[in-house]
């Protein structure tokens, strides 16, 4: 089974252009898969990252919210 994460952004607009910048293939909205298999969906607001468990990588497309403990990757958009 391949692994999930997803990525934060604003809007769909902008997390879709920086996802595509990254090689990442549009499936199904609002989601990627990248060159490893891996899916990423889109999330844009606090009350989901809240629902990401810890572990479970987040893309950020601007700045990231703080007070969240997990690991975050800064994309540049």
């Amino acid at each position: 089974m391949s692994n999930v994460e997803f990525l934060f952004a604003a809007s769909f607009y902008t997390a879709d252009k920086v996802a595509r910048k990254q090689g990442w293939v549009p499936r199904r909205r609002p989601e990627w898969h990248k060159p490893d298999g891996t899916a990423v969906g889109f999330i844009f607001l606090e009350e989901e990252l809240a629902l990401v468990p810890p572990d479970v990588t987040v893309y950020v497309v601007g700045n990231a919210p703080a007070g969240y403990e997990r690991k975050m990757v800064k994309l540049a958009a």
